[in-house]
């Protein structure tokens, strides 16, 4: 009953254009932003913390900003069902950062892309799954019957979609070695023992070590990608080199790189960052609970 309950919502969802969502989000968002007090409070939390200096009016419109691109993302679910790709992609505007993705190629390494919960973030994967040729890494969701029907979705590009466990990762290994690129979300609270501390908005945080040990065993150069949602139900891809250090032998300097990474796309357009997650949720030893209350 749940599985056809879903399928209906995205089929009536993949009616909404990009255009559409976008008159149609901000007066959903606004009663989602009372009904939501859970959200709200973290939204907040996090924004404080990470823009310490911004004044309260401008972290209110910030938040407010957020909660509108995230229903746009629960929007933009029915095209990732239902629209044909030349559809989609006929929706996204050229990049010229997509040449970084080509150089990045030509040392026969392979490519490591990884890109965060900002912008629109399920378009991006299927987007550049045209030009990857190796695999996406996925966290395993609870729920069986609904994950392999959300990765039947988002396959749909043709590049295969591997689960983050210890054979998904040899897998992942092995196409890099092999030349091949991969995809994988480094911005996700890692399960402990998977992760270490490092700043991340100048804010130590709980990071994992997945991204930094592919680029240090394989050499693989490493680019960071998110799609900006821009006016007019557009969208562009936006890339960037990861910083050396992302290759360091010394974990916290790779790790710093790597959410400097993510920290870049985030600015591209900073209310489409998901601000509701927890990301702060592990504190260092010592440390109180940066959720306290909530």
């Amino acid at each position: 009953m749940k599985l056809l309950a879903i399928r209906m919502v995205m089929r009536l969802f993949s009616w909404i254009t990009p255009r559409a969502a976008e008159f149609i989000a901000p007066p959903v968002a606004a009663v989602l932003w009372h009904l939501s007090p859970r959200k709200r409070r973290v939204t907040d939390r996090n924004l404080r913390a990470v823009y310490p200096n911004l004044e309260a009016d401008q972290l209110k419109k910030v938040a407010r900003a957020s909660m509108i691109h995230y229903v746009r993302g629960v929007f933009e679910a029915g095209m990732l069902w239902h629209w044909r790709l030349d559809r989609i992609f006929s929706y996204f505007d050229e990049s010229a950062d997509l040449e970084l993705f080509r150089e990045a190629e030509q040392g026969g390494k392979g490519v490591i892309l990884a890109g965060g919960h900002c912008g629109a973030w399920e378009l991006l994967g299927l987007f550049m799954q045209q030009y990857l040729n190796g695999a996406i890494l996925y966290k395993p969701g609870r729920h069986p019957d609904i994950e392999a029907m959300l990765l039947e979705k988002r396959r749909r590009g043709g590049t295969k979609l591997v689960p983050a466990t210890g054979a998904g990762l040899r897998v992942m290994f092995k196409l890099l070695k092999a030349g091949h690129s991969v995809a994988l979300v480094p911005d996700q609270e890692p399960t402990l023992g998977e992760g270490q501390f490092a700043p991340f908005y100048g804010i130590e945080t709980f990071t994992g070590v997945l991204l930094p040990r592919l680029a240090q065993r394989t050499g693989a150069p490493v680019l960071f990608a998110t799609c900006e949602r821009r006016k007019g139900g557009r969208y562009r891809v936006h890339l960037f080199k990861a910083d050396e250090a992302t290759c360091s032998s010394d974990m916290r300097t790779a790790l710093t790189a790597v959410n400097q990474g993510i920290e870049q796309c985030i600015e591209v357009d900073t209310a489409q960052n998901l601000w509701a997650y927890k990301r702060f949720r592990h504190r260092p030893p010592g440390e109180q609970p940066f959720y306290k209350l909530i």
